[in-house]
Order: C-alpha cells, then structure tokens, then sequence
C-alpha cells in the first residue's frame, strides 16, 4: 500500500470474512494540510487479499480501537479510520512516515523509508516468481510495464538461475 492509502483505510473497507481489504480512499498531505481523496486512477482502486495472521492481528487492532472508544466517551471524534489516534482521529500521513522512521531507527536497522517497504515487497513478489499481472493489480498500476520498470531489478544470481533454465531446456539436465 502507499502512505497515502494506509491512512486513508477504513474498518469498513475490510471485509474479515474474506480476507480481503478495498483501497477505495486515501488521506494525503497537501502543503501541509491533509486532504481525504479517492485513488488517482481506476488501477489504484483494488481488491487486495490479506494473509489470514494480518486478519488476527488487524482484529486485535480493532478490538483494541473499540476499548479506546469507550474509554473516550464523548470526546472520541473518529470516522472509522484504522490509523488513528486514542480520540478516533486518523493520522496525518506524514506522522506515519515520522513514526515508522523512529522505529526503524530504534531497531538499529539500516535506515529505510515507509514507501521502501511497498517497493521490496513487489520486488520481492517478482523475484519469488509471481506474475507481474498479479504484482500490478495488487501494487494499483495501471499497466505492467510500470511494474517491471519499478521493481523488476535483475541480480547477478537471476542471471545465472536464467542461463541455468536456458541450458536445461536445450542440453537437457547437467549430470
């Protein structure tokens, strides 16, 4: 997902049964100010699956979101955002960038940005042999071309796992 698509997800938009989540918002920031969107294009709009341990851990969220509602009372103010404050209020898009920033850099890891994260996982997906369709839909690019021209990076072990295959096919297996 994008920074702007986290923020913007609502508990109405997953559907636990399912496994599934819509990107149909996003909340982005514009000169400062935080603006609440749609996707830019019809691509960004999408279906996306959700493994069943993010079903657990996302129902934990929620569970949990309930019990600050209560404690809250009247002061709560939220609209259904899943990314948001102990009063309900949804994050501001940078602060999911500050925050993710300081716990990168509490964990002693080796400093990468929120976005970093959408970016390995569609390499990744690629290099694990998903189809780039599949990678495309779930990315929201219109076309899989963009996804090849982001995310398909070759690596030296790639290109000899290639000529691997290549010889395979034509010689036969190696004995």
């Amino acid at each position: 997902m994008r920074r702007g698509e986290l923020a913007g997800l609502r508990w109405d938009a997953i559907n636990f049964d399912d496994g599934t989540f819509q990107i149909v918002r996003t909340r982005i920031a514009v000169d400062g100010r935080t603006v609440d969107s749609v996707p830019k294009t019809g691509a960004g709009r999408r279906l996306v699956p959700i493994d069943p341990s993010l079903v657990a851990l996302l129902k934990s969220h929620e569970t949990r979101q309930r019990a600050e509602r209560l404690r809250a009372g009247d002061a709560w103010q939220g609209e259904g955002h899943v990314l948001a404050d102990e009063l309900g209020r949804p994050y501001h898009a940078d602060y999911l960038s500050n925050r993710f920033d300081k716990l990168v850099e509490r964990s002693g890891l080796p400093r990468i940005r929120l976005h970093d994260t959408r970016h390995t996982a569609c390499s990744l997906m690629l290099a694990s042999g998903v189809p780039v369709k599949v990678v495309q839909e779930l990315a929201g690019h219109a076309s899989p071309q963009i996804t090849l021209a982001l995310y398909a990076h070759c690596t030296p072990s790639m290109g000899r796992e290639a000529g691997e295959r290549l010889s395979e096919r034509l010689l036969g297996p190696a004995r």
